[in-house]
């Protein structure tokens, strides 16, 4: 049979055991031999009884006496003479070895009584150990100076103590005890049992307060530790946590507080009787309600005490039955029945009776409500009711009652729902009103109208109804919840109005609204146009600011961005000119200023407005345009706009560092421009719907700012104009986009009247001019520039102070803004023609408002012109130089 693994176990540890007492002696054998040139062949035994302690210590009997053998050995083969043999013992030899063993026998059998004791201790103190952990309570064990000698767990958990940290400790700062009601620390009980000897318990309304704040309920006691001379040497402390008990009793105290409270607090009566029907309890709302004191109405007979006599045998026996039949069931079913007050007085009152769960002979509750204002209330009701349905008999409407307790069935119609159903009561009764239904709307108004009653709700719809001829007509159907004093619904009132005539006029509101919807759709499609177009010749005109304060006295570059900046602020008015005539945009009517241009100019115009985009963005763009002049006949502002808007697009779509490539080729009559890039594509489902107004690429896809979508719409609109097409083509998302724009070619024998842009030549002139305008910065420039063409000029901030200008200064011109403060320029123009000579001076309108009825009015007013801001130097200048010829 194999050893098991503990038997291996325990002879390996054996083994080891004896080889550390043979190592012992052979230590002490070389000490002695490192002593031995001081001592010779004196003491020889001396080293060896510090092993044979060490062995007894480390291993008990046996290895002490192993021990003593051992070195006896190598004492008499080592040390004694002569030496390496063993000698002949003499007398001297034989008492020094005798002495030897005497020794170390001693040693060995006082080590082996010392490890027996020691064991034994060990046991019972791990008795005790285990005893404690056992215990469910927790317990303390402290000297006779109240210090902690030990905590079993139970207590290490309670006091947050452990019992390696809270020996030593005094019993008061690891037990810290508070009474509960006030708060005040306690004598511990250990001290008391200490001083008194006997066993000492705490009040329940004692708190431990742990270590960490925690805090138990606790019951406990102290009990003296006395030895068996009779000696006090310590104290036992026990104690358990009993906090949920004393929530538990507190929870009860509450509970039955809250029900005295309101037993005594209820409006309803409640009398508790006996299984033979006798009073046990009377309520203060029973006193009330009967007139009874309480103590006169205990012991009595219940039904003898509150029950009127014509119904006192009867209602004693329907009770006594009920009280046999149903001891262990509640009582749900309320009854009404008469009863009678301690003045004789008798009324109706609500009685329901409830089992008392009790140990021991049955007990009742009964619960009893006064309810002779309730009856007074159901028969004002009833009269109500009747003058009210005499009232509903006589309105227009169809009209209808149910109660609110049957799930709305309908149990009265008005003269008029017979009349224009056809129907009778017996058929429309409960939920007969169905049939006269539409059936495509029945399910719904069923459960709708199901749901408000079950709610409680007020409710409204409209539905067709079935007349006596057949035919369906629709109705505004109301219904109302009638509700008591007490919120509770008792009727629902409902009333069925024809309005067949009110649906043709809605359907009449619904068609102007939609017109009304259309021209405000086509406002903000006007707002969102303005919007985009004036921001497209800002950026230049921007960046030309910036390039012109940048550039210092490079005559050459302000030249170049002065250009630029005249273009683009002319193609802005020109703009604002066309979307301001919100009659002309909202029907689509927008005016072309077609010109034979080539189509390289367009180009360049278009790419110079984007190429702040372009190179924002990165991109490389390739221009590939026929070495052949192509013309053709078109507003160049207008396909310029086209042009750029789409090279915009690409820009914005592509993801930076992207390739865009613009292209143009003549395909017989038609020029071919496409724009190509590799950006982020458009799905098939979206390309029919590109072109429609504030049509936009899904925003997920995205890969810059939007816009309002109406540049694609609005290119389309401009290219149709002047007879072209203009197509989207894609691969897809994520496979870029191509635009082409085909437009009619100018043939070639009308190329010679190529129509270049008239030079705006600038006139100098004299006059003495008054400049009159609120905005002084607007007011300011103009003056500068007349006055660099040779004028004196003069300005003017308000109507008074234009008035009193021209008195003093005698303008022969007069630059005359509309909207001014104090007087506005029609008062201001009207008063200086009513001057001496004031039908002499050139008033010329310089304002923001140009359609023609804002000409006219300026016509009207005595105005000789009317120009609109900004002003054109050269039309102005053209004007003065036509009046100096007048003067002429």
């Amino acid at each position: 049979m194999q050893p098991s693994k503990q038997n291996k176990s325990w002879g390996a540890s054996k083994i080891v055991t004896y080889v550390v007492t043979v190592a012992a002696v052979a230590v002490a054998g070389l000490i002695r031999w490192q002593l031995d040139p001081l001592l010779e062949v004196r003491l020889p035994f001396a080293t060896f009884f510090v092993a044979i302690i060490f062995s007894a210590w480390y291993g008990g009997l046996p290895h002490a006496l192993l021990s003593t053998v051992l070195g006896s050995f190598v004492v008499m083969y080592f040390f004694i003479p002569p030496r390496f043999a063993l000698p002949f013992m003499t007398a001297a030899d034989l008492g020094d070895l005798a002495v030897y063993y005497i020794v170390g026998l001693s040693i060995a059998g006082f080590a082996e009584a010392l490890r027996i004791s020691q064991h034994g201790f060990a046991e019972q103190a791990e008795q005790v150990r285990t005893t404690l952990a056992s215990i469910g309570d927790a317990v303390i064990t402290t000297d006779i100076k109240v210090r902690i000698t030990n905590m079993n767990a139970v207590a290490e958990s309670l006091t947050e103590w452990t019992n390696a940290n809270a020996i030593g400790q005094p019993l008061e700062k690891v037990f810290h005890i508070l009474d509960a009601v006030t708060r005040k620390t306690l004598e511990n009980p250990a001290i008391r049992a200490l001083r008194e000897g006997v066993t000492v318990g705490l009040a329940n309304h004692t708190i431990l307060v742990a270590k960490g704040g925690k805090e138990y309920y606790i019951d406990d006691s102290a009990a003296p530790i006395i030895n068996k001379d009779g000696e006090v040497r310590g104290c036992v402390l026990v104690f358990k946590d009993i906090s949920h008990r004393m929530q538990a009793e507190k929870l009860m105290r509450e509970s039955e507080a809250r029900k005295t409270a309101m037993f005594e607090a209820a409006l309803d009566g409640i009398i508790s009787i006996s299984q033979e029907g006798t009073i046990i309890e009377f309520n203060a709302a029973a006193e009330r309600i009967f007139g009874f004191q309480r103590a006169e109405a205990i012991g009595k007979e219940l039904a003898g005490l509150i029950i009127p006599p014509a119904y006192r045998e009867r209602h004693r026996k329907g009770l006594a039955q009920y009280l046999i039949t149903h001891q262990g069931s509640v009582f749900n079913q309320r009854l009404e029945l008469s009863a009678i007050r301690a003045n004789g007085e008798e009324f109706p009152v609500e009685l329901t009776v409830t089992p008392i769960p009790v140990d021991g002979p049955a007990q009742f509750t009964a619960y009893l409500r006064d309810i002779t204002q309730r009856k007074q209330f159901e028969k004002a009701l009833r009269e109500s009711e009747e003058r009210f349905r005499a009232l509903a008999d006589n309105i227009p409407q169809l009209a209808w009652i149910a109660d609110a307790d049957t799930d709305g069935q309908i149990h009265w119609f008005n003269r008029n729902w017979f009349e224009y159903t056809g129907t009778n009561l017996e058929e429309m009764r409960g939920r007969g009103w169905i049939a006269v239904h539409h059936p495509d709307h029945v399910d719904r108004v069923v459960q709708k109208f199901s749901h408000h009653v079950r709610e409680g709700l007020d409710w409204e719809d409209t539905f067709p109804l079935r007349g006596k001829d057949g035919q369906y007509v629709w109705f505004l159907s109301r219904m109302k919840v009638i509700r008591d004093k007490f919120g509770r619904v008792v009727r629902i009132f409902g009333t069925n109005t024809d309005i067949t005539e009110a649906r043709r006029t809605g359907e009449e509101l619904r068609k102007l609204t939609a017109e009304l919807s259309e021209a405000d759709q086509r406002k903000d499609e006007f707002l969102a146009t303005l919007a985009h177009e004036l921001r497209n010749p800002l950026a230049p005109i921007r960046n030309g600011l910036q390039v012109l304060g940048l550039a210092g006295d490079d005559k050459v570059t302000s030249e170049v961005v002065r250009t630029m900046m005249e273009r683009q602020l002319e193609q802005m008015v020109r703009l604002v000119d066309d979307l301001m005539d919100v009659s002309r945009i909202s029907t689509g009517k927008v005016e072309l200023r077609k010109e034979i241009v080539s189509l390289a100019t367009i180009v360049n115009n278009a790419v110079e407005t984007s190429h702040p985009l372009v190179e924002e963005m990165r991109h490389e763009l390739t221009i590939q345009l026929p070495e052949a002049t192509i013309l053709v006949d078109v507003d160049s502002i207008r396909l310029s706009q086209v042009i750029m808007n789409l090279l915009n697009n690409a820009a914005k779509y592509s993801d930076p560092g992207s390739c865009i490539q613009l292209t143009s080729e003549r395909s017989g009559g038609v020029v071919v421009v496409s724009i190509r890039d590799t950006g982020i594509g458009i799905a098939a489902d979206q390309i029919p719907h590109l072109f429609d107004m504030f049509s936009q690429v899904d925003h997920s896809m995205e890969k810059s700012q939007g816009g309002l979508g109406i540049g694609l719409c609005l290119a389309k609109r401009i290219v149709e104009m002047h007879g072209g097409t203009i197509e989207a083509r894609s691969d897809g998302l994520g496979k870029g986009a191509e635009f082409l724009v085909r437009l009619p070619v100018v043939v070639e024998n009308t190329a010679t009247h190529l129509h270049s842009e008239e030079q705006k030549q600038v006139i100098k002139s004299n006059f003495r001019i008054l400049i009159v305008d609120d905005n002084k910065d607007g007011a300011g420039t103009l003056s500068m520039m007349l006055k660099i063409l040779g004028n004196d000029t003069r300005t003017a901030y308000d109507g008074e102070d234009a008035v009193n200008t021209a008195i003093a200064f005698q303008p022969d011109v007069i630059l005359l803004d509309i909207g001014l403060p104090k007087l506005n320029g029609y008062e201001v123009c009207r008063r200086i023609r009513e001057q001496k000579n004031g039908h002499n001076i050139l008033v010329i309108a310089q304002t923001g408002w140009g359609q023609e009825e804002d000409r006219q009015r300026t016509r009207d007013a005595g105005f000789d012109h009317h120009l609109v801001k900004p002003v054109d130097m050269a039309v102005l200048s053209k004007i003065l130089a036509e009046f100096q010829s007048q003067k002429s």
